[in-house]
């Protein structure tokens, strides 16, 4: 019981070899978020760590039809972001990204502008690119 107590404690500190990026295949966007990072990590297998997301400076990723931005957020180092021509309806959790310092949103007809602005205060180091159309 002991050994298991202890084995438990070591876990929680090393934090269990948990990965970065969980892999879900039954959702398309994850797989083309995926597909991306191990892309420009040049990584095609294994897991992706937090060592690997942070390594990660730069994406593009346009012209996929993304509809949201969910797991972006932990690419803490990203310092480019091209999500132009897709039809993201919210870039919540961007505002995590305090490296950025290019983002091209442009071509997002479901943004408004209230949100490219909130976006904006949150990011004030960041030079967004949209084109708002509400």
């Amino acid at each position: 019981m002991k050994q298991l107590l202890l084995i438990c404690a070591v876990g929680a500190l090393v934090g269990c070899g948990e990965t970065s990026w969980v892999s879900d295949p039954s959702d398309p966007q994850n797989v083309i978020l995926e597909k991306a990072i191990r892309k420009e990590l040049r990584k095609p297998t294994g897991e992706l760590t937090k060592a690997d997301l942070e390594k990660v400076t730069g994406l593009g990723l346009f012209n996929l039809q993304l509809t949201d931005v969910k797991g972006l957020e932990k690419l803490t180092q990203l310092k480019w972001l091209e999500l132009r021509n897709n039809q993201l309806t919210s870039v919540k959790g961007l505002e995590k990204l305090d490296q950025l310092t290019v983002l091209n949103l442009r071509h997002n007809p479901d943004l408004a502008k209230a949100q490219i602005d909130q976006l904006q205060k949150a990011l004030p180091n960041c030079e967004i690119y949209s084109t708002p159309t509400k």
